[in-house]
């Protein structure tokens, strides 16, 4: 699609919110964007389809979320898959711990006040993306990221759709450096 067919196509107001809010915010699903451009489910859905057609942005299914990335973006499948697990809490507030230092679960567990079955959940998801190594240690098991550098460019460049105070602490720390 052209750049002009792609402008007149977004003129609609409705449409271009949304496709705003995707582009601030790979990686977003469904139910966040309904809540950031306040349409009504239905129509949601109607343009999110539309602009899937005209190839204006991706639908990527992972788990029980499907996520929305713009088609015209740098992001590798590496990157789309990392945006996607970053903007779930949880997973988020790991991968800001592991960026600092590896960790077991137990460690995991504790630090952030999560249970650890729910902790061993998350980094299950981590390792088979890719984003999370292990290494045993004697008796312990540790887990460390395979990519900081990715994971803290994707973090600092999109801080501000995370809406996140931890991420805002996280980003205003490396800046300072």
């Amino acid at each position: 699609m052209k750049m002009d067919e792609r402008a007149q196509f977004l003129e609609l107001s409705s449409r271009k919110k949304i496709y705003k809010e995707i582009e601030k915010a790979p990686g977003i699903h469904f139910r966040e964007l309904q809540r950031r451009t306040k349409l009504a489910i239905g129509s949601l859905q109607y343009h999110l389809e539309v602009l899937q057609k005209r190839h204006l942005i991706k639908a990527m299914k992972k788990g029980k979320f499907t996520r929305f990335f713009p088609v015209y973006g740098e992001h590798s499948e590496d990157e789309k898959t990392t945006l996607s697990l970053l903007r779930e809490e949880s997973v988020r507030r790991i991968v800001l711990y592991l960026i600092q230092r590896r960790a077991t679960n137990k460690q995991l567990a504790k630090k952030l006040g999560l249970a650890p079955s729910t902790v061993s959940f998350h980094m299950q998801k981590l390792i088979e993306a890719g984003l999370v190594k292990k290494k045993r240690t004697g008796k312990k098991t540790y887990f460390f990221l395979e990519n900081k550098q990715q994971a803290k460019a994707l973090i600092i460049g999109y801080k501000k759709s995370f809406l996140d105070e931890l991420v805002d602490s996280f980003v205003e720390m490396w800046e300072a450096i």
